[in-house]
């Protein structure tokens, strides 16, 4: 991975702690730190790596490509994503994931894209943020608490019944959003993930272990 550097615009570096694959993942900009919060806290992203670097051909020229996010699914395939402003999105950026496509085929990503602030929106983006606040308390025995409830509760939840049944509130509540990310809870697009939120419970009908 290279050295972040500071763009032009939204001009911010720093890192996320990854608390699902115990690492830090670095961001060049604001936009990226808002794309890898929620790409970190989808159920169906297995992994990410940032600042990949590339070498391919264009035109009989070498050249080469840092994609901002390699991510690989849970599925096993991977795409390499170029995170840039929706006006920043050009003609020569698109020719290039064209060429790397050719030059490389499937060695790198299955599929080459771009990502941008039109992909998701603020509160998609919020919900992610607080997810991962929430898994880095690393409260693993409020987790197993919550789960347990989970399979005696019905299909449909609310964050703050939650919280209460388990007696553990604030804690609960926070233990509860951590299990979004596995896909043991799941919750509405577009809703803001606050006590009175309704999720979906993956666990129900489980036989508990």
């Amino acid at each position: 991975m290279r050295e972040p550097k500071k763009r032009k615009r939204g001009s911010k570096i720093g890192f996320i702690i990854d608390p699902f694959r115990r690492r830090k993942i670095w961001y060049e900009s604001g936009l990226e730190e808002n794309l890898l919060s929620v790409l970190v806290a989808m159920p169906t992203v297995a992994e990410v790596r940032e600042q990949q670097l590339v070498r391919f051909v264009r035109q009989g020229r070498d050249r080469k490509h840092f994609f901002d996010f390699i991510v690989r699914w849970t599925d096993g395939s991977v795409t390499a994503f170029a995170a840039k402003y929706s006006q920043d999105i050009d003609r020569e950026l698109l020719l290039d994931l064209c060429a790397i496509r050719d030059s490389l085929g499937d060695v790198v990503a299955d599929e080459y894209s771009t990502l941008s602030e039109t992909d998701f929106d603020q509160i998609t983006i919020e919900n992610s943020k607080l997810i991962i606040a929430s898994a880095r308390d690393f409260d693993f025995e409020g987790q197993r608490a919550v789960r347990m409830l989970l399979h005696s509760v019905g299909r449909e939840v609310r964050l703050g019944e939650i919280a209460s049944a388990t007696g553990l509130g604030e804690r609960g509540y926070r233990a509860a959003l951590s299990l979004v990310q596995s896909g043991d809870l799941v919750c509405a697009a577009n809703k803001p993930l606050e006590p009175s939120a309704l999720v979906f419970n993956a666990l129900h009908g489980c036989e508990a272990r």
